[in-house]
């Protein structure tokens, strides 16, 4: 019964053979029993030698364990279209859309004898949508994510607060005159200074928290799984590192920082707000340096 689908397909081979996908049909225990020329090319083996192979010979155990996985949902009646993914964690690492589809018995129509496949090479495509992702998260001057992605990441930090009673703190953080390092220095040394202070933040913060570019000179470390005082000390850490730095043309920079922990009846507004009036404290209480609400 089969044989008539195969026997339709011979009649287009020239046209399969030179799509750009690979095209191909297994019976009902998952054996190939036919291939286009793109499939077999994939494979560097001629129609005879795929004839009746099983995927077991062709891909490492987890990738035969999903494919299994599809290929019963199309014997049931299914039709499925699912992205899989070759050399996962390697150079080499491919994605594939397999589309496929039951073949049905053209004297019994509800009787299911194959499945018809079809699988689409989108490695470069899905390349293209994580680092449009990449950018539509990341700040282009100083590679930190953006404030987006930080209310973002602040949002499932809090919901995680409020469902694991987790500690949770932010660091909201402002340069110093920095007004003033445009006007006297230009904005291109302005922004070497926020290039270079987005770097002290990352290298002086922990693996557990999230720095960001908040907007203009003001940046957002996250804490994950810290208190008030853990997130003081690390302030105050901070606050040393950049304050001991030497910077480019400007030389000397100090920063403001204020805290806030996470508390039960906080909205992300009002945490933030928080944040924002202990560093506004900082400020008017001399700047460089740390203060809390």
């Amino acid at each position: 019964m089969i044989s008539n689908h195969l026997n339709k397909l011979r009649g287009l081979h020239a046209a399969l053979d030179n799509l750009q996908s690979f095209v191909y049909i297994k019976d009902t225990e998952s054996k190939y029993i036919y291939a286009n020329k793109y499939t077999l090319d994939l494979f560097k083996c001629a129609a005879e030698d795929l004839h009746l192979i099983r995927d077991q010979q062709l891909f490492s155990p987890e990738i035969v364990e999903k494919l299994r996985e599809i290929d019963l949902k199309v014997l049931s009646g299914q039709e499925t279209r699912e992205e899989i993914t070759i050399n996962e964690d390697s150079a080499d690492k491919k994605v594939y859309l397999e589309v496929k589809t039951p073949l049905y018995s053209e004297t019994s129509p509800n009787l299911i004898i194959g499945i018809l496949g079809i699988s689409t090479d989108i490695t470069y495509q899905k390349k293209l949508e994580e680092n449009a992702l990449t950018l539509a998260k990341t700040d282009a001057l100083t590679n930190l994510i953006n404030r987006l992605e930080l209310d973002s990441v602040l949002n499932l930090q809090i919901e995680q607060s409020k469902r694991f009673a987790h500690p949770l703190s932010i660091i909201m953080f402002d340069i110093d005159h920095y007004k003033k390092v445009n006007d006297n220095f230009g904005h291109i040394v302005g922004d070497q200074c926020l290039v270079e202070m987005a770097s002290i933040l990352k290298n002086n913060a922990r693996v557990i928290d999230t720095v960001g570019r908040w907007g203009g000179e003001e940046f957002l470390i996250i804490c994950n799984e810290t208190d008030l005082n853990g997130a003081l000390k690390l302030a105050e850490k901070l606050r040393v590192a950049v304050d001991n730095h030497q910077f480019k043309t400007v030389n000397h920079i100090t920063g403001s920082f204020g805290v806030a922990s996470f508390k039960a009846e906080d909205t992300i507004d009002t945490f933030i707000n928080r944040a924002d009036q202990a560093l506004y404290n900082a400020k008017q209480q001399g700047r460089n340096r740390v203060a809390s609400l």
